[in-house]
């Protein structure tokens, strides 16, 4: 963490983590709210935007109190949503020296945009829609009457001015041995002597308890004691307040010192008894680990301290990885990128991933097997569950002479063996040829879509007799039919019939 983003709505404050700069942290307003952000003016960090969303997309710019600085923001939002955008800036205070250099006029052409730069006032006269551009710029005032659109901008570094009219500039400089006034920041440990106080006429605002003074500014800075509160006794000092990011000492009575950092002043320093340590899979699945270490290489002791970044050794397949850990209630807690990957098959499919453990997306290789012989192999990226594709199987017809499906046999292809039923059995590619067992007995045949057997299924002999049959009855028939024809009689029942 890199600091803290205060941010106040109405009546609510809220210690906003900065994770990175750039960073825009975005909260839920539904209606309209008095605010003010504020970044610790020691930091090196600074508010560059603070802008409204409705919840159509559009993006609004509130109405800000003159005259905010990148420290400093406050004013009205009015909308769904407000942003605040965090960014690198520069380190100021707690005494702060207030120049006005001078005012200067500039006429704006259309397609010829004004550049400023450093810390300015602009005051934009304009028959066109003024637009300012640049980093660390606020819009204090904007109307428009008959046509004339004024508008009034502070600015801290380049930007450019667009429009069609003439632009005042007022420019004022935050450094200097001798200024106008200073604007002072109280901050813990520190004080300031030969001072008084003084109005400005141009108010700055870098926090809300700040104020202005004149004089000869003598600082005074004293060391700070911060609790040190838990399940092991010590002390934590702040030998220099000013500093940033400021170096906390930490003396335990179990004899354990450390230096830990911070971009703010914490309350107090939090410490555990240390309890063990524990590493996580992506997949949930708990790994060992080989070694724990404090930040600067320092083994862990008896206690953990709030505020001190821990790591974690894990040992997979001949490497060892490190990652940053977290502490929970005395616990060591790693969720690391490293996954165990699954592999999901259809039965009688068996399948081993090597390495079985490696880091998500990272390439394994998976192997099939059935009943104990590889019948695949493939290489893929690992991941929680790895989904091998349904094409490893083949489909195979077998049929007798006639093309009628056998109803219960074996398919044996290499060491494999494979059942089926009514004709279909699935099989795995593992040879071109193939040895089919039907009630006993083997035939021999290569692997192809329909294997046909020098055999007879039940449905073929059914169909065979059934054609003898017809067969037999028709014979009959013509016979009879001959006879007739020729005058013969046919005895029938002992009766005789003249045909």
């Amino acid at each position: 963490m890199l600091g803290l983003l205060l941010l106040a709505i109405n009546a609510t404050l809220a210690a906003v983590p900065i994770p990175y700069v750039p960073y825009v942290y975005t909260a839920q307003i539904g209606g309209c709210v008095n605010f003010s952000a504020y970044i610790d003016p020691l930091s090196p960090w600074g508010i560059s935007s603070v802008y409204v969303v409705l919840n159509n997309g559009a993006v609004v710019a509130p109405q800000l109190n003159r005259y905010p600085t990148p420290k400093y923001v406050s004013g009205t939002a009015c909308g769904d949503f407000i942003s605040v955008k965090v960014d690198k800036w520069r380190s100021l205070g707690p005494l702060i020296p207030v120049s006005v250099k001078g005012q200067d006029s500039a006429l704006l052409y259309q397609g010829f945009p004004l550049e400023v730069n450093g810390t300015a006032i602009l005051v934009v006269k304009s028959l066109l829609p003024p637009r300012v551009v640049g980093d660390f710029v606020y819009r204090v005032n904007s109307t428009a009457f008959q046509g004339v659109y004024v508008e009034e901008y502070i600015a801290y570094g380049h930007v450019e001015v667009s429009g069609y009219g003439i632009v005042n500039v007022t420019y004022i400089s935050l450094t200097g041995d001798r200024p106008d006034y200073y604007i002072y920041v109280p901050s813990r440990g520190v004080r300031v002597e030969g001072v008084k106080p003084w109005t400005p006429d141009i108010p700055l605002l870098f926090a809300s308890n700040q104020s202005a003074v004149v004089g000869k500014p003598r600082l005074v800075v004293e060391p700070i004691s911060i609790p040190v509160v838990g399940e092991c006794a010590g002390t934590a000092t702040v030998s220099n307040p000013l500093q940033r990011p400021l170096l906390v000492y930490v003396k335990l009575q179990s004899g354990e010192e450390y230096v830990l950092q911070y971009y703010y002043l914490p309350d107090n320093v939090t410490t555990w008894l240390y309890r063990g340590a524990e590493a996580w899979s992506i997949d949930g699945v708990e790994l060992p680990v080989s070694y724990v270490e404090a930040e600067g290489g320092y083994p862990v002791g008896k206690c953990l301290v709030e505020g001190l970044r821990y790591y974690v050794y894990i040992d997979v397949n001949g490497t060892t990885y490190k990652y940053p850990a977290a502490v929970r209630q005395g616990t060591l807690e790693a969720h690391t990128d490293l996954v165990k990957p699954k592999v999901a098959v259809e039965a009688p499919i068996t399948a081993a991933v090597e390495p079985p453990i490696a880091k998500a997306g990272d390439n394994v290789t998976v192997r099939l097997f059935i009943n104990g012989t590889v019948v695949a192999e493939l290489k893929t990226k690992a991941a929680p569950v790895i989904k091998v594709n349904s094409t490893l199987f083949k489909e195979v017809r077998v049929v007798d002479l006639l093309g009628s499906p056998i109803h219960a046999f074996v398919v044996y292809v290499g060491t494999l063996k494979f059942y089926g039923t009514n004709g279909v059995a699935k099989v795995v590619a593992v040879d071109n040829a193939v040895v089919v067992e039907v009630n006993g007995a083997k035939y021999l045949a290569p692997l192809a879509p329909e294997i046909r057997l020098p055999t007879l299924a039940r449905e073929s002999f059914l169909k065979i007799l059934a054609a003898a049959i017809i067969v037999g009855v028709s014979a009959a028939f013509v016979v009879g039919v001959k006879k007739r024809e020729s005058g013969e009689k046919v005895i029938k029942g002992g009766d005789v019939v003249e045909v």
